[in-house]
């Protein structure tokens, strides 16, 4: 569900260091957000327009704040453009069931992350929707050059992340002799969508920390292109690793989506009572269900077990909060919910390979670092001599 609801045009200067990087921060015109197509004798439908990504020069880099405020969808986002590369954050709800039309420049690969509501995606050459996700679920998918529409539920928030990368930038990142790259070419050449997973997967609090590492980096220019494509590997990463590792969920289970709603609130309960957690008895009693059913169903939802989860979550979120300025391990490991410093360090050490106060060690010698090469770049430029940043 990549689009842009508006694009700027940048003109680069020449420099002598080639690391010419645009960045605009901006507010998408309520007018231009979706545009209505009137069509003879046919109700007008809203479209949107993907980027032409693949335009962009490898120096440069683009962010648009979003807006979305009219009779059919109200909300805001973010996008980040670079060459091969188009992020997408939204957060909105739409009024109607009315469908929006999409139209592409080309075909392309994308990384699609639900976290709220149902997105249904339709094609003009099928009846049926060819996908749908429901909260807390991602794929893989290659989206053809053809026209498609997608809907969400109405007057419900939606929360979606998605990534568009370009073939060249797939491939590039992906060995000849993998299953899905014979798959995926095969798609393009026939003009047909093909996916990583037959079934969505359960996004994991992994990917979600990795999404808005992205969506908050504080890097510019050819910085946060760099890290920008480093953490899109990243999440092909852990997709493969997760496709490839976690059995899928039994197709015959039926779940109901009372069930899925309850799971859900399972996990909004586990997570904000990271201090003091309840146990699988306790926390089934609180969503409605027994134990049993909450941890088959939690698997089945979340693809990890309810401590699983909450394990992770809390690796994760120490280790965001680590790296803030003054922060004190033990004051990190009780708001984790541990008794004992030491045991949240084994923990961490554990999860991660390393020790906790390595993510503090790490920052200063990255900046120690910074300032040498700042002074020693001074140095030099000082002596006349020319550097090209390539």
């Amino acid at each position: 569900m990549l689009f842009i609801v508006s694009l700027i045009s940048v003109h680069l200067d020449s420099v002598a260091i080639t690391r010419t990087v645009v960045e605009s921060q901006m507010i998408t015109n309520k007018n231009e957000a979706f545009r209505e197509t009137a069509e003879p004798k046919q109700e007008s439908v809203q479209s949107w327009e993907y980027p032409d990504f693949t335009l962009m020069q490898r120096d440069e880099i683009i962010e648009n704040n979003l807006e979305f405020d009219n009779d059919y969808i109200r909300g805001t986002g973010k996008e980040i453009l670079l060459q091969g590369v188009h992020f997408w954050y939204g957060k909105f709800q739409v009024t109607s069931r009315k469908p929006l039309l999409i139209d592409t420049s080309g075909s392309h690969i994308q990384m699609n992350f639900c976290l709220q509501n149902v997105t249904t995606y339709l094609s003009e050459s099928f009846t049926k929707p060819f996908v749908r996700f429901k909260p807390y679920q991602h794929n893989l998918l290659l989206l053809p050059q053809r026209k498609m529409t997608i809907q969400w539920q109405p007057n419900l928030e939606s929360e979606t992340f998605s990534i568009n990368i370009s073939p060249e930038f797939f491939f590039h990142n992906l060995p000849e002799n993998h299953a899905l790259y014979k798959h995926f070419q095969e798609g393009i050449r026939e003009v047909m969508p093909a996916f990583l997973s037959s079934r969505n997967l359960p996004v994991t609090s992994r990917m979600i920390s990795t999404l808005f590492e992205i969506l908050h980096c504080q890097y510019i220019g050819y910085h946060k292109i760099l890290f920008v494509k480093a953490k899109v590997i990243e999440l092909l990463a852990l997709q493969f690793e997760q496709y490839e590792q976690l059995p899928l969920p039994d197709i015959t289970s039926g779940l109901k989506d009372e069930d899925v709603l309850k799971m859900h609130l399972a996990k909004e309960i586990l997570v904000e009572n990271l201090e003091a957690p309840l146990s699988i008895k306790d926390l089934a009693h609180r969503v409605g269900t027994n134990e049993y059913s909450l941890k088959k169903y939690f698997k089945e939802v979340f693809g990890t077990t309810v401590f699983g989860y909450l394990h992770d979550f809390r690796m994760e979120k120490s280790k965001q909060e680590l790296v803030a300025e003054g922060c004190k391990i033990s004051d990190v490991a009780q708001r984790m919910g541990y008794k004992h410093a030491t045991h949240f360090t084994a923990a961490f050490k554990k999860y991660y390979g390393f020790l906790p106060n390595k993510m503090r060690l790490g920052l200063l010698n990255l900046l120690h670092f910074s300032d040498y090469a700042l002074e020693l770049l001074t140095e030099i430029m000082g002596e006349g001599m020319f550097i090209e940043m390539l």
